[in-house]
C-alpha cells in the first residue's frame, strides 16, 4: 500500500518538477543588472542565481558542477573551452571601455618606466591576458617586470601600503586608487575589444532550458532600460547587491559599455562574424601568452538563440 501511494505522489506536479537552472556570478559592474533584475522579480523560478565573492569561486562552482552556467569574461570562457568544457556563450553583458586599467603612482608617466618594477595582478587568465597586453603596447617582456599574483580583495591594500609598484585591477578599485591620486597609464579604452563579461551556459543544459533561459536574458535587457531611464535611481537599488556606494557604481558604468538587444544581436550572430573575430584575436593573444594551449573555437562557441524574440 506504502508503494503504490508513493507511486501516486510521484505523480504530482511538485514531484515532478525540473530543478532550476543554476547561473553564478560575482559583485562587478557589468554583472549588476542581471542581480538588479533577480531582486525585482524580474526572473522566472526556473533559475537561481548563485552569488559567490569571487570570478575564480564562480568559475571553480561552474568546473565542479555545482553551476550549470556563469557570469564571466571571455577569455575565461575560451580558457575552459580549452580545458575541454563545452560551453556557449548567450549573452554580452559588457565591454570594458576604461574599467579595467594599469595603475601607478603620480610618478610614472609611462609604462616604459616600470621596467624592473613590481606589477599587482589577479592569478587569473584575465590578469595574465591584461598584463600581457600592457606589456606588448609597451614593448616590454616580462621578464622585464616582476609579477605579484594578488586577489582582487587584497589589491588595494597592497598598492597602498606599497607592496608594488603598479595595480592591474578593475572597476571599482581603478576609481578609487584614482580619487586618491593614482595614474591610470593604460586602460582598456587604449585597447579595444578585448575584455568582454558574458554569460555562457553549458551547452548540453542550455537546451532543456531555452525558455528560462530567453525570460532571463529578457530581466537583463528590462534592467538595462531601468538604468538608462533612471540611472541614479537604478544604481541605488543596485547598492545592497554591488557592495559599493551608488557614486562608484555609476563611475563604474562610465567605463563600460552594456550592449542591448540590438548590440547582442550582432555580436552574437554568426552572419555578422563580429564576435567570430574578436574571440580569434584574443585566441591569438592567449596563445602566444601560453594561458591556452590550442586556438579557440569560435563557431561552438556562441549563440543568438536564446536572445529575447520581442522586446518591448
Amino acid at each position: 500500500m506504502t508503494a503504490l501511494l508513493a507511486a501516486w505522489a510521484c505523480t504530482l506536479p511538485a514531484c515532478s518538477k525540473r530543478a532550476p537552472l543554476r547561473i553564478s556570478g560575482h559583485p562587478w559592474p557589468g554583472y549588476e543588472p542581471i542581480f538588479f533584475a533577480e531582486s525585482q522579480k524580474q526572473l522566472t523560478d526556473a533559475v537561481l542565481l548563485q552569488h559567490f565573492p569571487t570570478i575564480k569561486d564562480s568559475i571553480d562552482a561552474l568546473r565542479g558542477g555545482a553551476v550549470d552556467a556563469a557570469m564571466l569574461t571571455l577569455d575565461e570562457a575560451l580558457a575552459l573551452q580549452a580545458q575541454g568544457m563545452t560551453l556557449q556563450v548567450i549573452l554580452v553583458m559588457d565591454v570594458s571601455k576604461g574599467a579595467d586599467a594599469l595603475v601607478a603612482p603620480k610618478q610614472y608617466q609611462t609604462v616604459t618606466q616600470l621596467r624592473g618594477k613590481r606589477f599587482g595582478l589577479e592569478p587569473s587568465t584575465l590578469g595574465e591576458l591584461m598584463l600581457s597586453m600592457v606589456l606588448d603596447k609597451a614593448g616590454l617582456k616580462r621578464a622585464e617586470i616582476k609579477p605579484v599574483f594578488l586577489t582582487f580583495e587584497e589589491q588595494e591594500a597592497a598598492y597602498t601600503a606599497n607592496k608594488i609598484d603598479a595595480l592591474i585591477t578593475y572597476e571599482p578599485v581603478v576609481g578609487r586608487l584614482v580619487a586618491k591620486g593614482a595614474n591610470k597609464l593604460l586602460s582598456t579604452r587604449d585597447l579595444p575589444e578585448s575584455i568582454f563579461d558574458v554569460l555562457v551556459v553549458k551547452t548540453d543544459v542550455a537546451r532543456d532550458y531555452a525558455q528560462a533561459l530567453e525570460q532571463t536574458l529578457q530581466g537583463h535587457f528590462w534592467a538595462l532600460e531601468q538604468l538608462q531611464r533612471n540611472p541614479w535611481d537604478t544604481a541605488y537599488r543596485m547598492v545592497p547587491h554591488a557592495g559599493v556606494s551608488a557614486e562608484e557604481l555609476i563611475e563604474s558604468f562610465r567605463g563600460l559599455e552594456l550592449p542591448d538587444l540590438v548590440a547582442n544581436r550582432r555580436y552574437l550572430s554568426r552572419d555578422s562574424g563580429q564576435l567570430t573575430g574578436i574571440v580569434e584575436k584574443l585566441s591569438a593573444i592567449m596563445l602566444a601568452s601560453g594561458n591556452i594551449k590550442k586556438p579557440a573555437n569560435a563557431a561552438d562557441l556562441f549563440t543568438d538563440a536564446y536572445l529575447p524574440r520581442n522586446h518591448g
